[in-house]
């Protein structure tokens, strides 16, 4: 457990939105994430995503670059335009490097393969960084 004297976020009790549309990394990321302490909600697609942001609030969305029908950006620009200022901060997970422009709601950009506790401290910095 980390110290909240120590400025990081603790994991307990916030409530993640895992998007990916593959069912492996799917599964994957909701298991480690969920022994990590986080409460995981997943989607396997933008449209999805979006049903699931409009039900129920999340404080970070880990959202997969490539899928389809919408890549992440456009879900991102989707959800945006639906949650307005309720967007929660976005860690995005790649295969590919970060792209040279990538739109201004991406908190975190991480590039696969990443370690699990690299995509735990950019929750923590993402979370920390808007409780400022």
């Amino acid at each position: 457990m980390s110290d909240p004297a120590d400025g990081r976020a603790e994991p307990e009790g916030l409530r993640l939105l895992v998007v990916d549309d593959e069912a492996q990394i799917l599964e994957l990321l909701d298991l480690t994430l969920g022994l990590h302490g986080f409460r995981v909600a997943t989607a396997r697609s933008g449209p999805h995503a979006l049903s699931a942001a409009q039900a129920a609030t999340f404080d970070v969305i880990v959202m997969d670059v490539l899928m389809t029908p919408w890549d992440g950006f456009e879900t991102v620009r989707r959800l945006h335009a639906a949650l307005g200022c309720a967007m929660p901060p976005v860690v995005f997970l790649s295969g590919l490097s970060r792209p040279e422009h990538v739109p201004d709601l991406v908190t975190e950009y991480l590039v696969k393969p990443f370690r699990p506790s690299q995509l735990v401290e950019s929750i923590r910095r993402v979370v920390q960084a808007r409780s400022r």
